[in-house]
């Protein structure tokens, strides 16, 4: 089983580059961020940097992970 960060990430992917961007506005508005807040942050940059230089692999890798989930 896989954390369930890594599920919410490759449901970001999934869902594409639109709502990534939205979901990293939201959270920046929060004006103090605890711990997790920048940790998901720092993957939402990372989910979108790859959907940008890589979308085909990207989308590999979320059929990948929508296998293994069942």
């Amino acid at each position: 089983m896989y954390p369930r960060s890594v599920h919410r990430d490759a449901k970001v992917i999934g869902l594409g580059i639109e709502y990534d961007e939205r979901e990293i506005k939201n959270l920046e508005r929060v004006p103090k961020k605890a711990k997790s807040v920048k940790k998901r942050l720092e993957r939402l940059y990372e989910a979108k940097k790859h959907l940008i230089n890589n979308p085909k692999e990207s989308r590999s890798l979320v059929e990948q992970l929508k296998e293994i989930n069942g």
